[in-house]
């Protein structure tokens, strides 16, 4: 099989597990009724030792999960016969929408930026974590119908 269709195909693979996980964390915060977070929700998490690897969990997968689905639409545009290697990635999420893709450059940057926030946030931004965690919360259904129209099924099967 042809190096770029397996390089799509693990991706594409990639993204789903990260994405499931990154749903299965939220619905356990939403569980145990801290959705949406908020300061104190997220001081009362960090105080419990059983509940810091929900939130670990969902920085971990959200951070995999954005750094993967630019590489996937990368994929895909190759796929597509479009020469994406060199090119800078707003290029890249602007040749994307052009396929229908529903990401424009002010959505990848914003999930860009909630991706780097997560990475470099401190315990102490007890606010600065609820608000970028319920950020991301909110824009699971536009990486779920993203990664749904990055499907090519003739590569999937």
């Amino acid at each position: 099989m042809e190096p770029h269709i397996l390089r799509y195909k693990s991706y594409y693979k990639e993204v789903n597990k990260h994405l499931e996980r990154l749903e299965k964390a939220f619905k356990k915060l939403r569980n145990f009724g801290y959705l949406p977070l908020d300061k104190e929700s997220v001081k009362t998490i960090l105080e419990n030792d059983d509940l810091v690897p929900i939130l670990d969990q969902i920085i971990y997968r959200y951070s995999k999960l954005q750094e993967t689905l630019g590489k996937l639409i990368r994929a895909y545009l190759y796929l597509k016969g479009e020469n994406v290697e060199n090119m800078p990635i707003i290029d890249v999420i602007n040749m994307a929408s052009k396929y229908g893709i529903a990401l424009d450059k002010e959505k990848w940057f914003e999930l860009r930026e909630l991706r780097n926030i997560l990475i470099h946030e401190y315990e102490d931004e007890l606010f600065k974590i609820a608000n970028t965690l319920n950020k991301i919360f909110k824009k699971m259904d536009l990486i779920k119908e993203v990664i749904k129209q990055l499907r090519i099924d003739t590569y999937l099967l």
